[in-house]
């Protein structure tokens, strides 16, 4: 009788252990700097194909320095991905806000028309191709998205529109303040994959490894266009 509780002690030591080892908080922060990498993104000029002025929005969120997602890819365990939560688009003053949407692979994005006129989304990207058709004034609208990578959204409306879906495999990421910093924490231990979205850059990538309840600082730059 004592043996076995000296085994079913020494087997929850081990599950303790090993949860302890599973749930441990990790953090990594930093700056990343844009000295060469273009600043707004390119907008169209003229008259849309129903004869109405283009527009732009001055909204922050139609800015690079808005749009750059850093996102942490494990290589040493499968994380678990529940889908992202208000994964909205709106459709406003002709612009998709925000320019880029992370979010995980899996997840629903709405889309929504914030205009006085009519706006259609829709994708011409290879193994995530779709079209909602042309929605009115305040119609939202749901896609799932089951592609990784880079969705490229259009309207077919207003063809200097468009936009992005970052879908990614991992739930570790964040959109970089506009001063350039940024911080994830409640890492899990293990090694990662670091990997920078700029919509107008070539994109960063990096490995790191973190453990025991560790705050890695890690600064980068976007120095070179693609």
């Amino acid at each position: 009788m004592r043996k076995l509780f000296t085994i079913s002690s020494m087997l929850i030591l081990l599950a303790f252990t090993t949860y302890n080892h599973q749930i441990e908080s990790n953090q990594i922060k930093g700056v990343v700097q844009f000295h060469d990498c273009p600043k707004n993104i390119k907008k169209g000029t003229g008259y849309n194909k129903d004869g109405t002025e283009i527009m732009h929005s001055d909204d922050p969120m139609a800015t690079t320095r808005q749009n750059i997602i850093l996102s942490l890819h494990p290589l040493s365990f499968t994380p678990t991905l529940e889908p992202t939560v208000d994964a909205y688009i709106t459709q406003k003053e002709q612009t998709f806000l925000p320019h880029v949407l992370p979010i995980t692979t899996g997840s629903k994005v709405h889309f929504l028309n914030e205009d006085e006129f009519f706006h259609n989304v829709q994708s011409l990207t290879s193994k995530a191709r779709f079209s909602i058709g042309r929605r009115a004034p305040g119609i939202a609208y749901s896609k799932k998205i089951k592609k990784t990578g880079v969705v490229n959204l259009m309207c077919d409306i207003h063809s200097h529109m468009n936009g992005l879906i970052l879908s990614l495999d991992t739930p570790y990421f964040t959109r970089i303040a506009e001063d350039g910093s940024y911080s994830i924490g409640n890492l899990p231990d293990g090694t990662y994959r670091l990997e920078i979205f700029h919509p107008n850059c070539a994109k960063i990538t990096d490995e790191v490894s973190l453990k025991d309840g560790q705050t890695v600082t890690l600064d980068y730059n976007f120095l070179v266009k693609p």
